[in-house]
This record gives C-alpha cells, sequence and structure tokens, in this order.
C-alpha cells in the first residue's frame, strides 16, 4: 500500500501554477485566492458565451443573404 507523504507525489497538475491539489495541507483556508480565479473563469465562460452567440447571429445573416429571394415560396407551396 502507497503512502501519501507530501504533496509532489500527488502527479496530477502538479506544474500548473495557483492548483491546489491539497488544500488542508498548510491548514489555511483557500478561500480568499479562489474568490479571484472563480470570478476570471466567469468573465471567461460570459465572453465565450457571447462570441458563440455573435458567431450564431453572424451565420444566421450570412444564410439569410446568401439565400435572398430563393425564400420566397412558389405559389402552390404557400399555405
Amino acid at each position: 500500500m502507497l503512502t501519501v507523504k507530501s504533496m509532489k507525489q500527488i502527479r496530477t497538475s502538479r506544474n500548473v501554477r495557483s492548483f491546489r491539489a491539497c488544500p488542508q495541507a498548510t491548514g489555511v483556508s483557500a478561500a480568499p485566492h479562489d474568490k479571484p480565479r472563480l470570478t476570471r473563469e466567469e468573465a471567461a465562460l460570459m465572453a465565450r458565451k457571447g462570441r458563440r452567440l455573435w458567431l450564431e447571429e453572424q451565420w444566421r445573416e450570412h444564410f439569410a443573404r446568401a439565400a435572398g429571394p430563393l425564400r420566397v415560396l412558389p405559389p402552390s407551396a404557400r399555405g
């Protein structure tokens, strides 16, 4: 059985800065450090959503322009 002696033995994300694999190792709360990180991530998420919506609108306008008068239904197809 392997006994974990330190944070160095936990290999996951060891090289990522400000990643805390063992937050209880020091006994100090990581909440003050997590709040800015979470705020940045929420801002990045909102930026990604905004870009996705903008791209959808751009494509919608592009297809509307490309279809042009072809979108008009013939008299036999109108309801």
